[in-house]
């Protein structure tokens, strides 16, 4: 027999009332209202845009063609709901289920246990060889689930300290689609295997010094000829592990983001949107017209022939320099967060921050700091102290690192901050 009204209302309070969603607002809103709408028997009526401007809060202009967050909770709430069925209740004698392709739940009574075999009729014992197989089996699902849930416990682990979801309100406060932009330094890539590249893309024969060099790390065939090729798609560890960072962040605040390269994502295109810049002036022209007139920006100084971050306007003469170890590597650099209006004017409705550093490595310690619930908490006692009772709408924090080279971040401290609009 199918669920009764009774039980269909059991079974969402349920879930609603769950862990794997006490953190989600979003998502608690969205199944009540489909689920509500089901009982009421107007599910053939949902569509898309009712579930956005009826259950996410999105404006009455919505156009699901241009914002994807109802397909993307959707998504998320099938997982959701997987999960709560495998591990927190997987004895639910109702389930709710959200098919793909579709907005409308159904109510699915569970079926009844399976009863025992008898001994007499149970099939013949396997061979040993396969118990041991799905003993192997076995066991690396349950490393492979022991390390997914560890991850899982890392992104929505117990409560969320407050001055993380302070210092990311700005972006994520209306619900708004983040834009997570990549910049990537001009690298020359160097290999005996170019194929075809575009026409206006210049090639380089490699100097005979590289060869050497290049060997270390592959060996170069017989008579192969080595080039050099322009290109701006390889990202730096250090930003690599940023994003991972910011992308953890998100996921803890339930926001909604996309990753985007700068090289397909200028400026332009970002303006009135809330955007993540991980990205330095010394190789990013957003990030170089983004820094142009604040307090601090990174650019290269010929006069110490190093990148460096400098003081301009009323911190004019101040810098925050590298530091270098025995054999030239860097083992000091900084990182830099500038949180800025993404807007001509200084009350805009929408927020960039930019993520810069000396190296990928600074970059790093940026992102590290601005995810940091600890490291906001002590910010925000600093902007307390400096007479703001509330989050400044744009300022800079300039964050010391220490580091094995250009990319591994070992550690980061606070260095200075300077608030910009209050």
């Amino acid at each position: 027999m199918p669920p009764t009204l009774d039980e269909k209302q059991a079974a969402l309070e349920g879930v609603l009332a769950s862990r794997t969603l006490a953190r989600s607002e979003k998502l608690r809103a969205f199944l009540r209202f489909v689920c509500e709408r089901e009982m009421a028997g107007q599910a053939s009526e949902l569509t898309e845009y009712l579930i956005g401007t009826k259950a996410l809060g999105r404006p009455e202009h919505f156009s699901p063609l241009e914002d994807s967050s109802v397909r993307t909770r959707a998504y998320e709430l099938r997982q959701r709901l997987q999960k709560y069925y495998f591990s927190e209740n997987p004895d639910a004698m109702v389930r709710i289920e959200l098919l793909k392709g579709s907005y409308a739940p159904r109510f699915v009574a569970s079926p009844p246990a399976a009863p025992s075999v008898p001994a007499e009729t149970r099939p013949a014992r396997k061979p040993r060889w396969a118990t041991e197989l799905a003993g192997v089996f076995l066991a690396g699902c349950l490393v492979t689930s022991m390390i997914a849930w560890g991850v899982i416990g890392r992104i929505q682990g117990p409560g969320v300290e407050p001055a993380l979801r302070q210092a990311w309100a700005p972006l994520i406060g209306k619900d708004q689609e983040i834009i997570l932009c990549i910049g990537t330094p001009l690298h020359m890539l160097v290999t005996p295997y170019l194929g075809v590249v575009p026409r206006d893309t210049p090639l380089y024969p490699a100097p005979g010094e590289l060869y050497p060099l290049f060997n270390r790390y592959r060996n170069l065939p017989k008579d192969a000829r080595l080039q050099m090729q322009p290109v701006q798609k390889a990202v730096p560890m250090g930003s690599v592990e940023s994003v991972a960072r910011v992308v953890s962040a998100l996921q803890v605040l339930d926001a909604q983001f996309r990753i985007l390269p700068e090289t397909t994502s200028p400026l332009t295109a970002m303006r009135r949107r809330n955007v993540v810049l991980f990205a330095s002036p010394w190789f990013s022209q957003s990030a170089s017209l983004l820094l142009e007139k604040t307090p601090w920006t990174t650019r290269w100084d010929e006069a110490i022939r190093e990148v460096g971050i400098f003081g301009q306007g009323p911190r004019e003469g101040k810098r925050f320099v590298p530091q270098f170890g025995p054999r030239g590597e860097h083992q000091e650099v900084f990182g830099l967060v500038t949180v800025l209006p993404n807007d001509t004017t200084s009350d805009s409705a929408h927020s960039i921050v930019v993520l810069s550093g000396l190296t990928s490595a600074g970059i790093h310690g940026a992102a590290t700091f601005f995810t940091s619930g600890n490291d906001l908490k002590n910010l925000a006692e600093r902007f307390r102290r400096d007479g703001f009772n509330r989050w400044p709408r744009s300022f800079q924090v300039v964050v010391r690192c220490r580091t094995s080279d250009d990319s591994q971040l070992l550690s980061y401290v606070y260095e200075t901050h300077e608030v910009l609009i209050k």
